[in-house]
């Protein structure tokens, strides 16, 4: 077996930043000449358990959605290089799914995969957050808890189906996918959840090193459950 070096790197991932967080990537591209894995952790979210505040939605997009998807499209040309199936993994939560979505219009544009585009994505989100800053957000039917962050992670799954396709139809030996781990116990949740980070890090590192062959691409796992997001 071939030896391979693991490291990681905090990328600080906001789009109001611009390329800022950009530097560390093209280190990156500079110091290693392929890349087999990225596991994309980084989220925030303002909001106690109970309370559903939008006041910092704007931060909360550009740091979950924005800057996952612009970190991950700045790497894509080391994954490519890769020689062996590389593959990457959105952190993400089922408060993103389809079945949270109540407004029939979204719900509809979200479920056609043949013409869903990133740029339909972004618009989605400026959408909502045009609505934010008018205050008729609440109107619209977005996803009810969290609502900001779920907005994100709405984004990020579809975003990783579109991504997925569009690697899987160029041939492309690089597979996308996204895993909710549940109500983990973290400073987010205030130390309330059903799992340790530890437990639900395994778990995921497991779901990373599957081998090519029992790898899907563009598939929502829930915690230990694959799912196809397209159904959800």
């Amino acid at each position: 077996m071939r030896k391979r070096k693991l490291f990681h790197d905090h990328a600080g991932v906001k789009k109001q930043e611009g390329m800022a967080f950009l530097p560390p990537a093209l280190e990156l591209m500079k110091s290693h000449s392929c890349l087999s894995m990225q596991v994309n952790n980084a989220a925030v979210s303002f909001n106690e358990i109970d309370t559903n505040s939008v006041e910092h939605a704007e931060t909360v997009l550009n740091t979950n959605f924005y800057g996952t998807k612009l970190l991950t499209e700045a790497l894509l040309p080391l994954f490519r290089r890769s020689p062996a199936t590389s593959r990457i993994l959105n952190i993400s939560s089922q408060l993103g799914l389809l079945n949270k979505v109540r407004n029939p219009s979204l719900r509809r544009l979200l479920l056609d995969e043949e013409a869903l585009t990133e740029g339909k994505i972004e618009a989605m989100v400026s959408q909502f957050l045009a609505q934010v800053k008018d205050g008729t957000w609440g109107e619209h039917g977005w996803p009810k808890v969290w609502t900001d962050y779920a907005v994100s992670k709405l984004a990020l799954n579809a975003y990783t189906r579109v991504l997925a396709q569009r690697l899987q139809s160029g041939g492309e030996r690089v597979r996308v996918n996204c895993f909710c781990p549940g109500f983990t116990r973290t400073d987010m949740t205030k130390g309330w959840g059903k799992r340790t980070a530890e437990e639900v890090a395994d778990f995921g590192a497991r779901l990373a090193l599957l081998p090519p062959g029992e790898l899907p691409t563009g598939t929502f796992f829930k915690w230990r459950t694959p799912q196809l997001y397209s159904k959800l």
